[in-house]
This record gives C-alpha cells, structure tokens and sequence, in this order.
C-alpha cells in the first residue's frame, strides 16, 4: 500500500514538472493560451512590477483577450500582473491564465524573459 502512495506521488510530481516545462515553452515562443499556470510566468518573466485585483465582471466587460470563452458564475476576484518590461497585464483565476492585454505581437513577446 506505501509502494503505491509512493509511486502514485512520483507519477503526479512527473506529470506536472512535464506540464509546467510546456507551458515555460509556451511563453518564451510568445504564444500566450487560456490555462497557463501563473508559476511558469514567475520563471520566465520573473516577479510582476504590479499586482492587483478585479471582479470577474469587471473582467468580462472590459474587453480583455479571452481565448477559449473563459465563464465565470456570479462575481469572483481574479488577480492581475502588470509586467513593464513586456509591458503586458496577465489576469489570473486562481492559478490559471484567463486573459491578458497587450499590444505586443507573438514575436516581439518570444524575445522578452528567461528562455534558454
């Protein structure tokens, strides 16, 4: 039974090193998508100059770049990084990408962060 747990945790600990090294990969290819995990960002483009939060209706009427039809039921406080470097605001549920608003193209966002 202890094998199992053990083994059970190393496979969950694999699956998300592989997930968070993709969407690191995705971020330094410029390529931004609904889902990315706000830590990949912290790696590639280091601490936000700026946070703070906004009511997801707030978000939803705004104009914000959503792709996927991000739905939220009832309000909810989302929080958003400003990156003056990039320059780009990233707008997060919880842990996950959900839009962002830039005037940057996918390849000048490939050339910003800490891609190898």
């Amino acid at each position: 039974m202890k094998k199992i747990f053990i083994l059970s945790i190393l496979m969950i600990w694999i699956l998300f090193g592989c997930a968070m090294a993709r969407h690191k990969q995705q971020i330094c290819d410029g390529l931004l998508t609904t889902g990315l995990n706000r830590n990949a960002f912290l790696d590639v483009w280091g601490t936000p100059n700026r946070t703070y939060t906004i009511s997801s209706d707030e978000f939803l009427s705004a104009g914000w770049n959503v792709k996927g039809g991000s739905v939220f039921s009832g309000k909810k406080s989302l929080d958003v990084w400003e990156y003056s470097q990039v320059p780009i605001k990233l707008v997060f549920n919880d842990i996950v990408l959900v839009g962002w608003q830039t005037d940057k193209t996918v390849e000048e966002l490939k050339m910003k962060g800490n891609c190898k």
